[in-house]
């Protein structure tokens, strides 16, 4: 899918979990693939949308769409713990080096704008996560109950390729990014 994204310019399905997820994005959208978090981590894509309330940031990881995506419980398989890891790892660097983002931002950014000062203080309500592995069919009961647990307690929306391809075609003939 990563590779799909990136080879058709398709950066619409990726955007389409602003839509579909925050109540941000509205206002501006940017929307980033491999995001270097300095030298240690390549994040897949980060969305930056805003709202009336300023700046806010989503982390993506993109994972298989097949593999042990949950195991026979419900309970979330390798493929979903690999991701989640990866954005534990992300999040607790960010704590640590947020401040060192602002030559990465500096080098996204309009040379004739100036960035908001969200883009240099963490405000840790500012962050979200979205870990994308899987489809449909390997989601259960409790499977929701834990993707409603992780979004409640680490603010990581955890989703399945058809949520994306769902909120993907849901954009198509609306105004986007």
């Amino acid at each position: 899918m990563a590779k799909f994204i990136k080879n058709n310019k398709a950066y619409f399905i990726i955007g389409s979990i602003l839509k579909s997820n925050y109540n941000f994005g509205h206002h501006d959208a940017f929307i980033i693939p491999e995001f270097m978090l300095g030298n240690s981590y390549k994040v897949d894509y980060l969305l930056i949308g805003k709202n009336s309330g300023g700046y806010e940031f989503v982390f993506v990881e993109l994972e298989n769409p097949y593999g042990k995506i949950t195991l026979k419980d419900g309970n979330l398989g390798d493929t979903f713990r690999k991701g989640i890891k990866q954005v534990f790892d992300w999040d607790e660097w960010l704590e640590s080096n947020y401040v060192s983002l602002r030559e990465t931002f500096q080098k996204y950014k309009n040379p004739n704008e100036q960035l908001p000062n969200e883009f240099f203080s963490l405000d840790k309500t500012r962050i979200h996560y979205a870990v994308v592995a899987g489809r449909r069919d390997a989601f259960n009961l409790k499977t929701y109950k834990e993707k409603r647990r992780y979004l409640d307690k680490h603010k990581i929306l955890l989703l399945h390729y058809d949520n994306l391809c769902d909120s993907a075609k849901s954009t198509i003939g609306k105004p986007t990014y």
